[in-house]
């Protein structure tokens, strides 16, 4: 009785929300399903395979550790204190990393020192130590011990996890899975795994959602979207920021951090360059883009004054009590205003500015700022998340009909998985590529990638397989 009057209670307020009962039962209720049926259905593992691989990478590992050791010496290599000891004090990498031994700090030490210390080789080795014995104890080793009785990993889907309604899995953990551990999952004899992508989903959304129709015109003409994107912001001829261009690289950075609200110092520290000059991009950006820079304004004023922003269906992101923060922040940020007479300006370098009004400014708009980028990247991402859902629905509804040999077997990121008979037609798998790419109408097309498998991470594009099938690495 009282699960029943917790249901009208729920039911109640769909009625008034109608638009979020529409996501609830026509998108999360039926994934359910969805996720039920991949967390059955379980990826073949190759235990054959995964012997011979672990016995490699142990083979790897071990000669890796000789090779650690001449060169560090007899040290404990998972201290980072005596790590430091080894790089900054015996050898003499001069200590501008402030001690820091991170996988990062060491890439950047063998990048600026191999040349003037021969020992820095080492660190290399050491690099290589760690990802290998990452992919060998946290994935090879344990994988194949978690399989089934039907020689299938049953990990698990979660359709709700993130904030933004993206899926999340464990056990594996697709997300995260690497390339290399990828290749423990097979396909049955006379199956194949189809790998369908969906291709710049939330560049997109993006453009949709703005009706930007300078961000939409690559995806209507056929053109690529970085290449045109760095013309358009650089001002650089189009025949100059082709793929492999240096314009074209920072079109797709500089997009990635419009998304995803990446500040220019993050920015100038990703690209080299310094924070005044990121900042000039960011702003070239939405010069270039008005009704981007219109759509990111209008996101930040609703969760300003709301508290939440939606998808194009309806998903909440809430942000508790960000309007009372959002509030002060502005009174705060209208006083520095008017001292320093200006809109734009780094509080620290403000000499007319009080210490005391600085740090509270700048605690502030860290918390304003952090909601601010999440706040657009909710939507996008949100209405990236669910566009997936609804193909992945379609795709299930469509397999059903097509038999059992026909399963959904996961997510990863915008991609779906797919086991077939390796029979299948052209045509058939035309079927479903169309599926996903048309599970939601925009005013911009969408476009999918599509990669066939007989064991997942040695896969080969959709065209090569179509020419010659025999060709499919096992």
């Amino acid at each position: 009785h009282l699960t029943y009057e917790f249901h009208k209670w729920i039911m109640s307020h769909f009625d008034r929300l109608p638009q979020l009962k529409k996501l609830y039962f026509d998108i999360e209720l039926p994934i359910t399903t969805v996720c039920f049926e991949m967390e059955q259905n379980g990826f073949l593992i190759d235990m054959e395979y995964s012997k011979a691989y672990r016995k490699q990478l142990e083979e790897q590992i071990a000669e890796l550790q000789k090779d650690i050791t001449e060169g560090f010496g007899d040290i404990n290599i998972n201290s980072n204190q005596q790590l430091a000891d080894v790089i900054y004090n015996q050898w003499g990498v001069q200590d501008t990393y402030k001690g820091k031994v991170d996988a990062h700090t060491l890439k950047t030490i063998v990048a600026n020192w191999e040349k003037h210390i021969p020992q820095v080789k080492y660190i290399r080795s050491l690099l290589d130590y760690r990802a290998l014995n990452k992919l060998l104890t946290t994935y090879v080793i344990p994988l194949p011990e978690k399989v089934g009785t039907d020689g299938r990993l049953h990990g698990s889907f979660n359709q709700s996890a993130t904030a933004t309604g993206r899926f999340a899995s464990n056990n594996p953990n697709l997300q995260n899975l690497p390339y290399d551990a990828r290749k423990l999952i097979t396909a049955p004899e006379g199956k194949i795994i189809v790998g369908i992508d969906y291709s710049q989903i939330e560049p997109r959304v993006l453009s949709h959602m703005a009706s930007d129709d300078i961000l939409k015109d690559p995806y209507i003409t056929g053109k690529d979207l970085y290449s045109s994107m760095a013309s358009v912001v650089f001002k650089q001829p189009i025949e100059e920021c082709g793929d492999g261009t240096k314009w074209r690289k920072l079109a797709k950075v500089v997009l990635l951090a419009t998304m995803y609200g990446t500040s220019a110092f993050t920015l100038s520290q990703q690209v080299g360059i310094t924070e005044q000059e990121a900042q000039g991009i960011i702003d070239d950006f939405y010069v270039s883009y008005p009704d981007v820079a219109n759509f990111i304004n209008d996101a930040h004023d609703k969760a300003d004054a709301d508290g939440f922003v939606e998808t194009m269906f309806g998903r909440k992101r809430r942000f508790i009590g960000h309007p009372q923060v959002a509030k002060r922040f502005k009174a705060l940020e209208k006083k520095v205003k008017e001292i320093v007479k200006k809109d734009k300006f780094n509080i620290w370098t403000e000499k007319n500015v009080p210490r005391e009004l600085k740090t509270q400014y700048w605690e502030l708009s860290k918390e304003y700022g952090r909601v601010s980028r999440q706040s657009v990247n909710a939507i996008i991402q949100g209405s990236s998340a669910d566009i997936m859902k609804i193909a992945m629905i379609n795709l299930y509804n469509h397999l059903e009909k097509k038999g059992k040999d026909w399963k959904i077997l996961g997510t990863v990121h915008d991609e779906v998985l797919i086991e077939i008979p390796e029979s299948a037609t052209k045509e058939e798998i035309d079927e479903l590529n169309a599926i996903q790419r048309d599970a939601v109408k925009l005013s911009i097309p969408f476009k999918c990638d599509v990669e066939i498998s007989g064991r997942w991470g040695c896969g080969m594009p959709y065209a090569e397989w179509l020419k010659d099938r025999s060709k499919l690495p096992r």
